[in-house]
């Protein structure tokens, strides 16, 4: 995961390490509020992003 891999990399200290594998497995779980909040904005912005290239679709002349 990118979180073990971060941790490694940083060279933290075990007491800081070991916050942080706590705070990945105890606040990111599925059906945590954390979660819950990351998702809706996750799917937000692809909204976002998909709305954008319809109205640039329309928008752009085809000069195949």
């Amino acid at each position: 995961m990118i979180i073990d891999r971060l941790v490694e990399e940083a060279g933290l200290g075990d007491p800081d390490r070991a916050s942080l594998r706590r705070w990945r497995s105890e606040g990111l779980k599925g059906g945590s509020q954390a979660m819950q909040e990351l998702t809706a904005k996750i799917n937000a912005d692809i909204d976002r992003v998909l709305k954008t290239k319809e109205k640039s679709a329309v928008v752009k002349p085809d000069w195949r």
